[in-house]
């Protein structure tokens, strides 16, 4: 990544990309990371409390056995596939982007039914934390980034 010229990974980002309180937001719970397995995330990933809630809400309440035939799924499960969903979404949002050498922007617009199962906007915002200058993506419903007040994408 790079923020103007100075180089911080594998992909270069838009002067647009905001400097943020990224670990202050996360501190208090605003936003929630996503853990990740294995060695090839390029960005880490963020998702909005309240998107991480509807997650929990569909997925892991009812009946039936946690992680069985049938039944709701771990948390841990949820935040797995949460973290190969939104690389899915960036991929698919800026994955030609990236592949061009082109600078990722501020923010990308997607329509997806991970929040919502009628599907609907998810946004995919890029910042950059303001103290330790890495650069990160975070998912969400526009409703839900709103309160983070980012500067609505171009």
């Amino acid at each position: 990544m790079t923020q103007g010229d100075a180089p911080t990974g594998a992909v270069q980002l838009d002067a647009s990309v905001p400097r943020a309180d990224v670990a202050g937001w996360a501190n208090t719970r605003r936003i929630m990371h996503v853990r990740h397995e294995g060695d090839d995330a390029v960005l880490p990933a963020f998702v909005t409390t309240a998107g991480w809630a509807r997650l929990l809400e569909r997925y892991c309440t009812g009946e039936g056995p946690v992680d069985g035939p049938g039944g709701r799924l771990s948390p841990t499960r949820v935040m797995l596939g949460l973290d190969r969903a939104i690389g899915r979404l960036m991929d698919a949002a800026a994955g030609e982007d990236a592949r061009a050498g082109r600078a990722l922007r501020a923010g990308y617009a997607v329509h997806s039914d991970l929040f919502d199962p009628a599907g609907g906007e998810v946004l995919l915002r890029l910042v950059v934390d303001r103290d330790t200058g890495v650069a990160c993506v975070i998912a969400g419903m526009p409703e839900d980034l709103a309160p983070l007040d980012l500067a609505p994408l171009a």
